[in-house]
């Protein structure tokens, strides 16, 4: 495979026409990305806007390494085992998505979506 890249990047070198096409890849690349990057916040707006908002809140505070220390020693006894119930959901999600569910992507919470991308499921909406 890597082979077969090789030999047609060479003979692309070697084609008549602009030699230096490296900027003008990269703005490809840029506006491919940020094409892709628009489309999917549109489609899953509803599942970004409480993330967005926490990112907002949180730089209010603002939000440091210290004060997240202090959070995490305080609720660790008031929040024992929440890795092992977060994965345990988690996993229960993953096995409801198979090649052949759909996710409703309009009625669909946010670890729905996550579980979703992580299994790989097809999104329709």
């Amino acid at each position: 495979m890597q082979r077969t890249l090789d030999n047609r990047l060479t003979r692309a070198a070697k084609a008549k026409g602009p030699r230096d096409l490296a900027a003008a890849r990269h703005r490809c690349l840029l506006r491919a990305r940020a094409a892709i990057a628009g489309f999917l916040r549109e489609q899953f707006a509803v599942a970004f806007a409480p993330g967005d908002a926490a990112t907002l809140e949180l730089a209010a505070i603002p939000d440091t390494p210290e004060l997240r220390r202090r959070d995490e020693a305080g609720l660790a006894r008031d929040h024992a085992r929440v890795e092992e119930r977060f994965a345990a959901q988690l996993l229960r999600l993953l096995r409801h998505y198979d090649d052949t569910r759909w996710l409703d992507r309009s009625n669909a919470s946010p670890a729905e979506l996550l579980a979703a991308c992580l299994a790989g499921a097809a999104v329709g909406g």
